[in-house]
């Protein structure tokens, strides 16, 4: 029985282990802040297909009856006019300027009461197709090129803007992990650090009972097991909040077990592997302002060719049919013994004046100071990296310090101790050692987390090159 209710404590336990990276498996599967970025970056990528719109196949058609009673009447007609239209068409524009239009319309006229006897009507219709290049404004889909340029770099500013957000979350979300495994290592030591001034004063109080020891050297030791009281008093509290946080990042209820965290303090997070060897790594907020730039150049292309003079070329080619009789009129219709040719040009010149150079200049203006920020935020992006690197290497120092302080200072506190039994110290100095031992562990215990939440905060950075 015992056998199968440790086997049983061994599987829950092992089922509930959790390393730093299935944690945060669960929090972007679980967490509603972070897939929300997940649907930002889609819909970005769904705005930038959007935009060509304009490049769909459109299809047009129209049906309409019209009875005409007007007046005057004119030679050939009748008291009452009846006119049966319909119409169908379907039109592309390509990317390189060009609109191709399909058509195809349908006439029917009855004549009530004709002012010329057995007039009664008769029907047209006819069948064609139209193409339009544009050679000035538009050169050859110049337009669609600069709106499809610009409409990436804004899909790319968005996705990356949303993936910064995302990545800022959940560095956040590591650094609660990394907090609550810090706050269960310190309620360890500050219990550890009771019962050694516990024990501590208890062989205190045998010496002052036998007389080998003053009443002030008890009560030196007596405050330091009150403040040890208190700290881990403090420590307890501080493992409570930081498991609400981590409750929330696993979106668990209060009454929900928090699973075991298996991950260490001095485990190397893999973000940081071969970074340093990337030559063109950039902190994606400078990173950002670069594609601002490039999105205020493409604006700016845009404005100055939407004001420039429109010159397009048309060709339009129609089979016609007339018949009075409607059916014999849409037998006929593609027949090309009657076509209707046509070649034209078309011209609109906005002339110069104060509001277009104006808007030129706002435009332009705006692309150079962009630009003028962007040189700058590469600069300050690039730096940024050298420094985190420079900090990296200085933080991993200062755990490995740290750790043999705290080393040398736990021998020396067990040092003092052995002292004071042989009576070769002073309370004081046992006090002083027991507490400078602790601070140790404590700093030890915090520069481990700072690494890993450094080495974590270089998912703010991006390889410009990937």
């Amino acid at each position: 029985m015992k056998v199968l209710i440790f086997l049983t404590i061994l599987i829950s336990t092992s089922v509930n282990a959790m390393t730093i990276d299935e944690y945060l498996t669960q929090v972007k599967a679980k967490n509603r802040t972070i897939r929300s970025y997940d649907i930002d970056v889609e819909a970005a990528a769904d705005k930038q297909v959007a935009g060509d719109l304009a490049l769909s196949p459109l299809l047009t058609g129209s049906y309409y009856v019209q009875k005409d009673k007007s007046l005057p009447l004119l030679m050939f007609l009748a008291q009452e006019r009846t006119t049966t239209a319909a119409a169908l068409g379907l039109s592309k524009k390509f990317s390189t300027g060009t609109t191709l239009a399909l058509t195809g319309e349908t006439y029917k006229y009855d004549y009530d009461q004709p002012l010329t006897p057995g007039d009664t009507g008769y029907s047209t219709g006819r069948l064609g197709i139209s193409l339009t290049q544009s050679l000035w404004k538009d050169s050859f889909g110049r337009a669609t090129r600069l709106r499809q340029s610009r409409e990436a770099l804004t899909a790319q500013l968005e996705k990356m803007s949303s993936d910064l957000k995302k990545r800022s979350a959940l560095i956040q979300v590591e650094s609660d992990y990394w907090d609550y495994l810090v706050a269960q290592e310190n309620v360890k030591l500050k219990q550890a650090n009771l019962e050694r001034a516990k024990k501590l004063q208890s062989w205190s109080s045998n010496r002052v009972y036998n007389g080998i020891a003053d009443q002030s050297d008890l009560l030196q030791i007596k405050a330091l097991v009150s403040s040890r009281e208190v700290e881990l008093s403090n420590a307890k509290d501080e493992l409570e909040s930081k498991g609400i946080s981590v409750r929330e990042n696993l979106d668990l209820s209060s009454s929900d077990p928090l699973p075991q965290f298996t991950s260490s303090l001095t485990e190397t997070r893999p973000y940081i592997t071969d970074l340093s060897k990337k030559p063109n790594m950039i902190r994606i907020q400078n990173y950002l302002t670069q594609l601002e730039a490039k999105i205020k150049q493409d604006v700016s292309d845009e404005v100055r060719d939407s004001l420039r003079p429109d010159l397009s070329v048309t060709g339009k080619y129609y089979t016609t049919s007339y018949d009075v009789d409607h059916q014999t009129m849409q037998n006929n219709i593609t027949k090309d013994d009657r076509p209707v040719t046509y070649v034209g040009l078309n011209l609109s010149w906005m002339f110069g004046s104060d509001a277009v150079s104006a808007q030129k200049s706002s435009a332009e203006k705006a692309a150079l100071a962009a630009r003028y920020r962007a040189e700058q935020e590469a600069l300050v992006g690039k730096n940024a990296w050298q420094d985190f690197l420079r900090r990296y290497e200085t933080s991993k120092q200062n755990v490995l310090t740290l750790e043999k302080l705290a080393q040398i200072q736990s021998e020396r506190s067990r040092q003092e101790q052995i002292r004071l039994n042989k009576g070769r110290t002073i309370t004081f100095n046992v006090v002083t050692a027991e507490t400078d031992s602790a601070e140790a562990q404590v700093n030890y215990l915090k520069a481990k987390s700072g690494l890993r939440k450094l080495e974590a905060s270089s998912l703010l950075f991006t390889d410009i090159t990937e």
